[in-house]
């Protein structure tokens, strides 16, 4: 197990005897550089002194020594922070011993089902104990976690692939070597291939290939401006497409003539465009009522919906329960003419149509090409913008220049400057025509949300029950920053509201005149658009064992959603969605609206839902504010609480 650079000590093989197994690997005749003693089990502070003391022994001889610890399904970082039993606790303990001691440590985790959805927490854990984690291949080949059981089930797959993806491989990228980048490529290849996580071929990932943090950091800013710069060329690309088919669309000669769409008119066969690759459950439900407005409307029975990241909208729609079916096919330009010929109306699908250039130029080639073609273009409950770039200003409002017809889902939509003169219909989103279909038998909820639902309310009987949908936030939209400091200041918010927020929860756990269980539920539980669980995790971090705080680590189905939601008293939602799926099942909703500097469109939801009250900015929102909004709810009951929209 040794080479020329490093030797890997096993404590399974060499049981009680790895101290004198590892000094005379000191004294070996091998020229080693750096010596890793890997145990499947938290060391002991006996095993701490021994390893600092061979640490001193090592550093004449110019050898460095770490300490590797692979975890095990018992592994639970939201157990361990509210002070639960888990192996974790050893492994903290040891950690911490090590690090003061001067001894780097990794923790292996092992990419089994049970940790499959742990992950979030567990990497969150092991960077702020500075430990390095390391994701690792399970199975019989596997050379770290030999014999673990591995992915097999296609949700288990893509939530890994994404992971991935899109944590390891973008979000963390400039911490990792070389080394570790190929591995991990090569592991997501085989994700997305849909065998076992690298049992077949015998995927490994290597520690590191000896690059230091800051030779990691210069090549991931070098890879993030080489990414960067190949975006930029993509929608340049598609952008002059765009432009070409909107100009060519614009002559009399360049679109087909029809009469004006009404009520009524046959459109059997859909496109549907929108945000989708980047969709979660509450874009799921919009899509849901956008069939079903469409069916009611039009008669529509078939609908091809365009993603980037089809695989995972194919998982989503397998949720839906509607008359309409639905292929889903990849949206990239070269697949957009032959769409259109088989359908026969486009709809941009609900969501936000907002700043977004890759997909704004798309949509532009796509909805030019289909008025060509004389094909009827609908905008149907739609959120208008944010929009940064003026770019992308201009080509939205050419997009619903081009519409047929529009319909926003809030006021402040209707009166946004991008809808002047357009004379847009105000409805309601579209998510809550289909949640208004879902009865008290949820057909669509998997064994997994069951299982969740078990674990979340075990123990609850008889107490206040309040939901949590917290999520992280970006910078872009951000106003009133210094020019420069959008994301510090971003950062200076959000944490000073999840402080906030933790406080509050603390106060009402104490006084409450009831017992008080918050159950946090993820909308998006994966990286793609950023986790809903990485709030979680910071949340939880702040309020340890203060008060009854539990999560649902989990890949939640839009059913599963829903009846959560049914069992709460209250809800506090930050995502739009949330607050929608929340009202749908007449809970009282606290709405935190996370645009930053400019209310946005959860205090419109709430607004509109003559909620107002119960619904603050996030850079405005104090202690004091949330507490006395969630005591009210405390004396409130559900029935009562919120009016269906």
């Amino acid at each position: 197990m040794a080479s020329t650079l490093t030797a890997v000590l096993e404590t399974a093989a060499h049981g009680h005897e790895w101290p004198s197994a590892l000094a005379a690997l000191l004294d070996g005749p091998i020229p080693q550089r750096h010596i890793a003693l890997r145990s499947d089990r938290a060391f002991t502070p006996g095993d701490v002194a021994t390893l600092g003391s061979l640490r001193d022994r090592a550093q004449t001889h110019g050898i460095t020594v770490s300490a590797e610890c692979v975890l095990d399904d018992d592994a639970d970082a939201i157990a361990w922070l509210g002070g639960a039993p888990t192996s974790l606790a050893a492994v903290v303990d040891a950690t911490r011993a090590l690090r003061q001691q001067g001894i780097a440590v990794r923790w292996w985790i092992p990419l089994s089902p049970v940790l499959v959805y742990r992950l979030e927490a567990l990497y969150s854990l092991a960077r702020a104990e500075a430990a390095d984690p390391v994701l690792t291949p399970t199975g019989a080949d596997a050379p770290v976690a030999q014999g673990r059981a591995a992915l097999t089930t296609e949700d288990d797959l893509l939530f890994a692939a994404d992971f991935v993806a899109y944590r390891l491989l973008d979000q963390e990228q400039a911490l990792l070597s070389a080394t570790r980048r190929g591995a991990y490529a090569a592991l997501l290849q085989r994700l997305r291939a849909g065998g076992p996580n690298g049992e077949a071929d015998g995927v490994s990932i290597p520690p590191d290939d000896g690059a230091g943090p800051g030779e990691a950091r210069d090549g991931g800013r070098i890879r993030q401006q080489i990414a960067h710069a190949a975006d930029v060329v993509g929608v340049l690309s598609d952008g002059v497409r765009g432009l070409l088919q909107w100009g060519r669309s614009k002559t009399p000669l360049g679109r087909r003539a029809r009469p004006p769409l009404q009520a009524g008119d046959p459109l059997p066969r859909l496109m549907l465009i929108g945000a989708y690759g980047g969709d979660h459950v509450g874009d799921t439900a919009i899509l849901g009522g956008v069939l079903l407005r469409m069916h009611a409307r039009h008669g529509s029975t078939h609908a091809v919906l365009m993603s980037q990241r089809p695989e995972h909208t194919r998982h989503l729609v397998a949720m839906l329960e509607t008359p309409v079916q639905v292929t889903v096919a990849p949206y990239v330009a070269s697949e957009v003419a032959a769409t259109l010929s088989q359908v026969d109306g486009v709809v941009f699908a609900g969501g936000p149509l907002m700043d977004l250039p890759k997909q704004l130029v798309l949509h532009l080639h796509t909805v030019s090409l289909a008025r060509h073609r004389g094909i009827p273009f609908l905008v149907e409950g739609i959120g208008a913008g944010p929009f940064v770039r003026r770019a992308s200003e201009w080509i939205a409002r050419r997009l619903l220049e081009m519409a047929d017809r529009i319909v926003v889902r809030t006021s402040s939509d209707a009166a946004a400057p991008l809808m002047a003169g357009l004379r847009p219909e105000t409805g309601r989103d579209p998510a809550f025509d289909y949640l208004a279909t879902r009865g008290a038998t949820l057909t669509k909820r998997s064994a997994a949300d069951d299982q969740w639902h078990d674990r979340l309310l075990r123990g609850t009987a008889g107490r206040m029950i309040v939901g949590v949908n917290i999520r992280p936030i970006r910078h872009e939209w951000t106003a009133g920053a210094e020019a420069g400091k959008q994301a510090e200041y971003t950062r200076m918010i959000a944490e000073r509201f999840e402080q906030r927020l933790a406080e509050a929860m603390r106060r009402v756990h104490a006084s409450a005149p009831r017992p008080v269980t918050f159950l946090f539920f993820p909308m998006n539980a994966i990286q793609f658009g950023m986790s809903d669980l990485r709030s979680a995790f910071r949340i939880k971090q702040l309020l340890g064992a203060e008060a009854d705080f539990r999560v649902w680590e989990g890949d939640a189905t839009l059913d599963g959603v829903i009846g959560i939601l049914r069992t709460m008293d209250a809800v506090i939602t930050m995502r739009f969605h949330a607050a929608v799926f929340a009202l749908s099942q007449q809970r009282r909703v606290i709405g935190i609206d996370y645009r930053i500097g400019k209310s946005y469109k959860v205090t419109a939801l709430l607004r509109d839902a003559g909620r107002g009250d119960d619904c603050c900015r996030i850079d405005e929102m104090t202690v004091e504010w949330l507490v006395e909004r969630l005591m009210a709810a405390a004396g409130t009951p559900p029935a009562q609480s919120a009016t269906i929209l």
